[in-house]
């Protein structure tokens, strides 16, 4: 009933388990020529077939305690991902309903459309999730040609529903506040995402678990 209300809400979780997963990130390593860090994007954007089977052996690679922590830290990662994908998705679905509310027709109908597009990709982030962990092994093997490029194609549309339906909303609330076109009432939530948003930049000033030295 009240969408800004659990918007509150769910920005509150994407914002706590994205920063406990960019913790996690911290403790990423695999053994190239030298040891080197990576990050998850590495895993969602490989150019090649090749890309993540790399990342995977190097990690097997490591020294034991190193690659005990680095399995560790992904695998949660990719866990935590589950709670991260209602809260994210469910914030831009969210923001594209109240947006539709204040809208003519046409309106109305776009973002109605893009608030329930958010089920695309949330559904394709799950499919990666377990595509990475049923790659985490030492056997890895390359993907087939056809296998990688649906991989690729999955991310793009991932990616690319998901940041529309953000920044089209976002947008058009921005535009709404600045010209007076807003309920009085919803300041206050604005106010508590604004509190959020600034709590969650502080946080990554504070030097929790920073990289080990490769």
């Amino acid at each position: 009933i009240n969408g800004w209300y659990w918007l509150c809400i769910t920005v509150a979780v994407t914002l706590l388990t994205a920063f406990i997963m960019n913790l996690q990130g911290k403790q990423f390593f695999t053994m190239g020529v030298v040891m080197r860090t990576f990050s998850i994007l590495d895993l969602e954007f490989p150019s090649s077939s090749k890309d993540i089977p790399s990342v995977i052996k190097g990690i097997y690679a490591l020294p034991a305690p190193q690659q005990q922590q680095t399995l560790q830290a992904l695998r949660g990662q990719l866990w935590l991902d589950f709670l991260f994908m209602p809260a994210a998705y469910g914030s831009i679905f969210l923001l594209c309903m109240e947006v539709a509310g204040k809208m003519n027709e046409a309106g109305q109908v776009l973002f109605v459309w893009l608030a329930w597009l958010q089920a695309v990709p949330w559904l394709f982030d799950i499919i990666e999730n377990i595509y990475l962990l049923r790659k985490m092994r030492p056997d890895i093997a390359c993907s087939s040609k056809a296998v990688h490029k649906a991989y690729q194609v999955m991310e793009a549309f991932k990616w690319g529903i998901s940041l529309t339906g953000f920044v089209f909303a976002l947008s058009s609330l921005l535009f709404f506040w600045l010209t007076g076109n807003y309920a009085v009432a919803s300041l206050r939530y604005l106010l508590i995402l604004a509190g959020e948003a600034v709590v969650f930049a502080g946080l990554q000033f504070i030097p929790f678990g920073r990289r080990s030295k490769a």
